[in-house]
């Protein structure tokens, strides 16, 4: 690594304005056309994360909790996809498993079309300067213990070729706390601040042998005619899954959105502004019939029909009788592996650290390979438009039927639902999450 040292390589490189250089998407498969951005990605990913959410639904069930929760389908899929890259044996089989994806060649250009998708948005300029007001800017970063340096075809043909990646070359057996502070400095950038402390001192340990990380930013402005008056924000009555109630800002606008309704659900969608006629951003509610019927949702897009029917995304333009969405801000952190395990998943945990011989240089001696991964996820929904940030990283320790329309349709999102943000043209599914309560704030 001297002499990419002397070059002053980053640990990060970022596809928005800004920074050093844009992702190109000269070799990059186009994400509109290519079957892999909008089947094998979609499908298979969005049935994992789905799975994801309703693990933690449950758990927060269990606990009596009206904790909000959130999580980047794509985000998870970027790392997931860096590990599997540079594995081979049963741990590409098993990470192979978890994407739904049949080979390594699969995994390269699905990573690619994801890679594209963020390029192609770029970063976009603020409303105020006469842009679209669309930012969307995907970060990877990666620090390798110098125990364990990098195979010259992972790090130049998948980091830097894939994931326009500079791998960071680091001491984790006698700096490990001071990697800390670099890569918390890196996701706060990553997160245009959004995401701080991502890492706590001494989570990374001297065994620590690389560490892997996605960081996606995302800034949308509803579009001129969704545009909510704050003038018309008024505090109405949220009902929460506990039985209780909140007072809690709701907003409304315009009565004619995109909507359908559904055996037990409705489903809604305000899409943003975009000067790009190839990248259409929007965000989708699901809100269930019942007051209680989030548990209901989940278990019905977790079903065999799939949660990308997409008869959920084939929606009418209609005329609302009555619009009202609350305002919501929430953080969430949690351990992807953890969840996993719940759900009777297993995250990979290497049993012969040889499988990582395609990623790094494995020292002799060492026996096993642990892994973990974490998610840190913040979202914001105002009159104004949507503003969210991830951070996922991981790290290797050596050691249905549509139902009869009514008459007067309405969208009164007063009770627990879901919502997620999905990129029109390539099928991807940015962020999804769940509000449970919306007067509970955390930043």
């Amino acid at each position: 690594m001297a002499s990419d040292e002397k070059k002053k390589a980053s640990a990060e490189n970022i596809t928005g304005p800004s920074k050093r250089r844009k992702l190109s998407t000269k070799n990059l498969p186009s994400a509109q056309t290519d079957p892999i951005a909008r089947t094998e990605i979609t499908r298979s990913r969005l049935d994992f994360s789905t799975g994801i959410a309703k693990q933690l639904l449950i758990k927060q069930v269990e606990k009596g909790s009206n904790d909000n929760f959130a999580l980047s389908p794509i985000s998870i899929d970027v790392v997931l996809t860096m590990v599997a890259a540079g594995s081979r044996g049963r741990t590409l089989e098993h990470v192979l498993a978890l994407l739904g994806a049949q080979d390594i060649d699969e995994i390269k250009s699905s990573a690619s079309a994801m890679m594209a998708v963020a390029a192609g948005c770029g970063g976009g300029r603020r409303s105020d300067e006469g842009g679209d007001g669309l930012v969307l800017c995907m970060v990877n970063g990666a620090w390798v213990d110098k125990r364990f340096p990098l195979i010259g075809s992972y790090k130049e043909e998948v980091l830097k070729g894939i994931y326009a990646c500079n791998a960071k070359t680091v001491d984790f057996q006698k700096q490990a706390n001071e990697v800390v502070k670099k890569v918390n400095s890196w996701a706060k950038r990553a997160s245009k601040g959004f995401i701080t402390n991502l890492l706590q001192p001494r989570l990374l340990s001297p065994e620590t042998a690389i560490v892997l990380a996605n960081g996606l930013y995302f800034k949308g402005i509803w579009t001129s005619t969704h545009k909510f008056d704050a003038s018309l924000t008024e505090n109405r009555t949220f009902y929460l899954l506990t039985g209780d109630t909140v007072s809690i800002p709701f907003m409304t606008s315009c009565k004619k959105y995109h909507y359908e309704s559904f055996d037990a659900f409705k489903v809604l969608k305000i899409p943003y502004q975009s000067a790009k006629l190839d990248r259409k951003f929007s965000m989708y509610f699901f809100l269930p019939h019942e007051r209680v019927g989030l548990q209901n949702l989940l278990e019905e897009l977790c079903s065999d029909s799939g949660f990308l029917k997409q008869d959920y995304f084939d929606l009418r333009e209609v005329s609302l009788d009555e619009f009202w969405i609350p305002k919501f801000k929430l953080s969430y952190e949690f351990d992807i592996a953890e969840t996993m395990k719940e759900m009777g998943m297993t995250f990979p945990f290497v049993e012969n650290p040889k499988d990582f011989s395609d990623m790094m240089k494995i020292p002799e001696g060492i026996q096993f390979l642990t892994t973990s991964m974490i998610q840190k996820v913040v979202v914001q929904v105002d009159e104004k438009g949507t503003e969210a940030a991830v951070i996922t990283h991981a790290k290797f320790v050596a050691t249905s039927k549509r139902a009869r329309r009514p008459p007067k349709p309405s969208f009164i999102a007063d009770h627990p639902f879901l919502f997620m943000i999905k990129e029109e043209m390539s099928g991807l599914f940015f962020f999804t999450g769940a509000v449970l309560n919306p007067s509970l704030q955390f930043f």
